[in-house]
């Protein structure tokens, strides 16, 4: 008896549409959980160390067609991390250009010397992007924080062989902090 019920409802052209329906919604739903589930996962980093790096006043080549030139001579400091730490030598610059909409595109080249006597080179190319009211604030020298404008860069490193020569192999990111008498370059690797 139960089995001519159940052919009765569905035979109900109401309940094969509202079964249509939620089979549907049923499929979109799973759909859109798998899709969820099978994003990429984003790469982890791991601290390799924080420059405080100390730099003279700034070379002011001036307008160009790509934009205000400044040079600024990077003329020591110092760095440390867990499985590294030393000097930041005399002799690197950071060549920057300004452009129209106030971000600044920042390629420095310097040297460090680890505590064990190893001198690594390093590119770091990057921007920093601030208001103009920002920018005049840290070109003051004035205490500006961090949050406040926006100062990333990608270091590339340059080893000899032996002990530091996992950084020729590696990508990394960094996030530079500007201080009234040095910049803060905090130095990860991304995994």
């Amino acid at each position: 008896m139960w089995i001519f019920a159940l052919e009765k409802i569905c035979s109900n052209r109401h309940f094969q549409r509202n079964l249509r329906s939620i089979i549907c919604i049923t499929f979109c739903l799973l759909n859109m959980n798998l899709f969820a589930q099978s994003s990429p996962e984003a790469p982890s980093l791991e601290f390799v160390c924080e420059l405080k790096v100390r730099l003279k006043a700034p070379y002011i080549v001036g307008e160009t067609p790509h934009g205000m030139r400044r040079i600024i001579p990077i003329i020591g400091g110092s760095f440390e991390g867990p499985k590294m730490k030393g000097e930041i030598l005399d002799g690197g610059g950071d060549w920057q250009i300004v452009r129209k909409d106030g971000v600044a595109e920042l390629e420095a080249h310097y040297q460090i010397k680890t505590d064990d006597g190893v001198t690594i080179y390093i590119k770091n190319t990057g921007l920093r992007v601030a208001t103009p009211e920002v920018a005049a604030r840290i070109g003051r020298g004035e205490v500006v924080s961090p949050s406040d404008y926006y100062f990333r860069a990608i270091p590339k490193f340059e080893a000899p062989q032996g002990k530091y020569e996992w950084m020729n192999n590696a990508i990394f990111i960094c996030k530079g902090i500007r201080n009234p008498d040095n910049v803060t370059i905090q130095v990860w690797k991304v995994l």
